[in-house]
């Protein structure tokens, strides 16, 4: 014969228990917001997009340097309309605890400093 064994498992609710546990906002709303940034220079349209929006964004100031951001007009989270803007399929634009991070996807577009007009 075989021994059985019963497990019970049993939950209780104390009060106060899960308020220990802290969790750190979010910097960057997820919520849609109706925006709208004309054309401009990409580093005159990423302020504009974070003044609307409270929403950082992290990028190397190179990735700016002679480009011109896609005009956003509609409901946007913060997220979607910085890819909007960049217009650039070479950046990737990540969520992250500190706002929003702007990665070079492609070799080219990560060393866009190696030019000689910029040494």
């Amino acid at each position: 014969m075989g021994l059985r064994v019963m497990v019970c498992v049993c939950v209780l609710s104390v009060p106060g228990w899960g308020e220990a546990v802290t969790r750190t906002p979010d910097i960057c709303p997820v919520r849609k917001a109706n925006l709208q940034i004309d054309t401009k220079t990409l580093a005159a349209a990423v302020a504009e997009l974070e003044r609307k929006t409270r929403c950082p964004v992290l990028m190397d100031d190179a990735l700016l340097q002679d480009g011109s951001s896609v005009a956003v007009r509609g409901q946007y989270t913060p997220r979607d309309a910085l890819v909007r803007l960049l217009g650039n399929a070479e950046l990737d634009v990540i969520e992250t605890v500190q706002g929003l991070a702007v990665m070079p996807l492609t070799y080219r577009e990560a060393h866009r400093m190696d030019r000689a007009s910029h040494l």
